[in-house]
Parts: C-alpha cells; structure tokens; sequence
C-alpha cells in the first residue's frame, strides 16, 4: 500500500502558513539533530538539557557552535553563571527517547529531571576540567562530545525587545575538545562508518515529542569540474591536523596525484611539516621536500 504521507491531496499549490513563536516546530517541518547540554547547577549538581537548536556558527578558529535556548531554561542560567558546557550528542535509543523528553519539558524541577536521566554520568577525561568544579559531566553513552566555553563578548544574549523583555539566548559556545568514541573516528575521512544519529522532528501540542531514525548514509560523487581538482586537494588536506594547512598554490601542485593515493600522500607532507615546524605548507615548501628527495 502506498505511503499516505508521500502522496500529493491537492493540486500541488502552496498555502501561507501562519509564522507562530518557534516556528521552526509550530510552522513547519525542519528535521534536527539534538545534543543533550550538561551545564553545572547553583548546587554543584550536574544538569541535563536537551536542545536542538543548535548549529555550527564559526567553521574557522575559534570554532564554535551557536546554541538558542530559552532565556530562563536552567541551561541558559547555568550558562551565565559559569560559562562552561558539554554539547553530548546521543545514538538513536528508542528506550531513552522518554527520558530525553522528560528531561527537556519545561518546569520540571531539578529531581524530577535527575530520575528522568537514561545515561550515567563520567568525569571529563581533561583532568583539567574535571578538577574544576564549574565544568559539567559529561555523558558516557554519547558518541561525541564538544566541551564548550561561552564566548559572552557575542552580545546577542542581551538583546531586548520593546517591552525590556530578554530575547531568547543566544551563546557563542567556543568548542574546547571535541571528544569521539573511538569506532567512529575512521568514518570522518572514509564515511560509512557514521553513528546512528536520532533526528528530533519537533514538538507537536496534541502529540509530544517526534523523533526519527535514518537510515544507511550513501555517497553522491564529486563533480569533475575541469580546473577544479585543487579544491578537493585544499579540502583533503586542511582536515589532517589542526595545526598544519596548506595554502592553495601548493595543492595546484598536488593535483597530478592520483586521487586513491592522494590522502596517504597528504599525510605523509603533513607529517614532514610537523617534524620541521612547517604550519602553513606553501609552493616553496613543496619544492623543498621534493629537493630533498632528489
């Protein structure tokens, strides 16, 4: 039988829908994915809150993400009293997909949300943070972690409206670590080896909560856009290492590798400039390396 929800009931044409407060949910229909934000309480307790409005903000450094939250969510307090988080992003577990959302409804006290939590709570593994006592837990079961500190020079957070009420907050969370279970670290550069990553579907008032599963990610090939292959050169290496890049001169000159060998080629380059204190592998550099070689 064919799935009711893909077939056309009208004609086709589009009707205006009317723009409501979080109308990202109650407007319309955006697939998200969601990180549960562990923040210290006033008590010194670990805290849960789950978000989805949450997006990469700065893709350069300082990297960052940029989280919306309500502005009296005990996260959004929690956030201004110590600055400090954990974005923990969760595998799909339909088990704990209740608790998940007895943990983000609004109201509830602190204990109701304690003896909600599905997840046990570990120590961060930088014993800097784990000594400090403004920094949060961190969620074992997740399969990345971003520990977080708030940017608070942003200043979208104080923004009010014409009745001096707060906007919804707005944090600049600039991404510490990034913490990953270690099964998933090859999938990065290869892919195929992706977490099964729940998709929150928002909240509907007669319903609850809405969540989904994926199914298996595919490949889509790269265009073969003549003169372009630098770019793909540029992109492959500039995601080895964090503190080596290479500039876009010397990956014209890399294109003739052949692309099954190009990223054990990169590395190797990479490899080089760490050991010769190289960040930024230009022309030069390249030149360099290949007089060594002979």
């Amino acid at each position: 039988m064919p799935d009711k929800t893909t077939q056309p009931l009208t004609d086709g044409s589009f009707q205006r829908i009317g723009i409501v407060d979080n109308f990202y949910q109650a407007s319309s229909f955006i697939p998200m994915s969601f990180a549960l934000v562990t923040t210290v309480h006033e008590n010194g307790e670990t805290g849960i809150g789950p978000h989805a409005l949450l997006s990469p903000f700065s893709i350069t450094q300082p990297h960052s993400m940029m989280l919306i939250s309500r502005n009296n969510s005990g996260t959004a307090i929690n956030l201004r009293r110590h600055g400090k988080c954990a974005l923990n992003y969760m595998l799909f577990d339909r088990n704990s997909l209740q608790g998940i959302a007895n943990m983000g409804f609004p109201g509830m006290s602190l204990e109701d949300k304690a003896s909600a939590n599905p997840y046990t709570m570990i120590d961060s593994p930088s014993a800097e943070k784990a000594a400090d006592p403004q920094f949060p837990q961190i969620i074992k079961e997740a399969y990345q972690v971003f520990e977080c500190t708030w940017d608070d020079s942003f200043g979208l957070h104080d923004r009010v409206d014409g009745h001096g009420n707060a906007y919804d907050g707005h944090f600049n969370l600039i991404i510490d670590d990034l913490l990953m279970k270690e099964q998933f670290v090859p999938g990065i550069e290869k892919g195929g080896i992706f977490p099964n990553m729940p998709i929150f579907c928002g909240f509907r008032a007669n319903r609850g909560f809405w969540f989904a599963e994926h199914d298996t990610p595919f490949t889509i090939p790269l265009p073969n856009v003549e003169g372009m292959e630098y770019q793909a050169v540029h992109y492959m290496g500039n995601r080895i290492d964090e503190k080596v890049s290479f500039t876009e001169e010397a990956c014209k000159k890399l294109t003739g590798i052949p692309l099954p060998f190009m990223q054990d080629a990169l590395k190797e380059i990479v490899t080089l400039a760490i050991a010769d204190g190289v960040s930024e592998i230009d022309a030069i550099y390249l030149e360099k390396i290949n007089a060594q070689r002979g």
